[in-house]
């Protein structure tokens, strides 16, 4: 039985209709989207933390996309939409694309394999077969992207996939939907700048 399906789905999903979006509206437009989308959803978070009402209904009518942790405290949309955001805003579109791919694909199935078949813990909760199991996500979405529409060289998409399962799996200060496109989109345009393939 795979646990917490409707955030796992809404994750995956969440994250691909964003970036369609940017292909969709554009650059500007959906960057003006993702900022009125951060604000309405703080909003939304700060109403649920402060009505009690509100809270309920939330709870009671979406409690499954919504974390035990995050009962009483903000959730991880806006850290996702903002780590969105900033990796298109920051990094060449076909590198934020793949980074963001990573997220979407690679963390879900961390979450997934890890919950259902992680034996070997390795930090914290997380196990050994979640981080390969997000490595090979991010790969074979970062092929599939490159047979598509972004083709991006190998190499980059495999030390992308690996940046991103590393985020993933340390315990860094900040959430990992934030980080995990920042960071890899980062390294990945810096290897894409040191080598002029931009």
């Amino acid at each position: 039985m795979i646990k917490h399906i409707g955030r796992k789905f809404f994750h995956l999903f969440g994250g691909l209709g964003l970036l369609s979006l940017y292909w969709l509206l554009g650059r500007r437009d959906a960057l003006i989207g993702y900022v009125l989308i951060i604000l309405t959803v703080f909003a939304l978070d700060m109403t649920r933390l402060k009505v009690l009402a509100f809270q309920r209904f939330i709870q009671t009518r979406f409690g499954s996309f919504i974390r035990e942790n995050e009962a009483n405290k903000l959730t991880g949309i806006v850290p996702y939409v903002l780590g969105i955001g900033l990796t298109l805003f920051f990094y060449q579109a076909g590198i934020a694309t793949a980074a963001i791919v990573f997220l979407a694909c690679g963390d879900v199935m961390a979450t997934t394999v890890g919950e259902r078949y992680g034996r070997m813990k390795i930090v914290g909760e997380k196990s050994l077969e979640g981080t390969l199991a997000f490595v090979a996500a991010a790969i074979l979405s970062g092929v599939f992207l490159n047979l598509t529409f972004v083709p991006l060289p190998f190499g980059l998409l495999l030390a992308g996939a690996i940046v991103a399962a590393g985020v993933e799996l340390l315990p860094l200060p900040f959430n990992d939907n934030l980080t995990i496109p920042v960071i890899s989109g980062g390294v990945m345009e810096l290897f894409a700048r040191t080598a002029g393939c931009t």
